[in-house]
């Protein structure tokens, strides 16, 4: 069955991109970590997502790798939370320009009416920000909204 015009521009297409650096392995409260309240965000927006939403999901270290191509949610969200939530820190840096060029990448290929893009990231450092300024822009300009949750405490610079 087609999807009609209206439906399409209702829908979310959503990339999750997840700092996975060795950073992310420490502690964020009792029994936490902060790549496990990443992993509980990125789930967290995956439940609030409807069927014919698209998503994509990310972890990014020195590189990007996809955890989950641009797809869309259907019946598979058991599948995707259980893929996100195997999500663990493996080192490598906190490389935020190389993390929002891949989450916009695969947006740039999205049919929905409403693209978003959410970068959780270590907020002591990132080794790598490159020109995200002018990066950000081009994103507003193509209609990607941004969303950035630091994990870390308030005294990360």
């Amino acid at each position: 069955m087609e999807i009609r015009d209206e439906q399409r521009k209702l829908a979310v297409a959503m990339v999750i991109t997840m700092d996975r650096s060795g950073s992310m392995a420490a502690p964020a409260g009792p029994g936490k970590t902060k790549m496990d309240l990443a992993d509980e965000g990125a789930c967290a927006a995956l439940e609030l997502l409807g069927p014919n939403d698209q998503i994509a999901v990310h972890a990014v270290d020195s590189t990007a790798h996809p955890i989950i191509a641009l797809t869309r949610v259907g019946n598979q969200r058991a599948s995707m939370v259980r893929a996100v939530r195997g999500i663990r820190s493996e080192g490598g840096g906190i490389y935020t320009y190389t993390a929002l060029l891949a989450a916009g990448a695969e947006l740039a290929g999205a049919t929905a009416g409403t693209k978003h893009l959410v970068l959780f990231a270590d907020a002591n450092d990132a080794e790598e920000p490159g020109d995200y300024i002018r990066l950000l822009k081009e994103y507003q300009t193509a209609g990607i909204s941004v969303s950035v949750v630091a994990m870390g405490t308030p005294t990360d610079r």
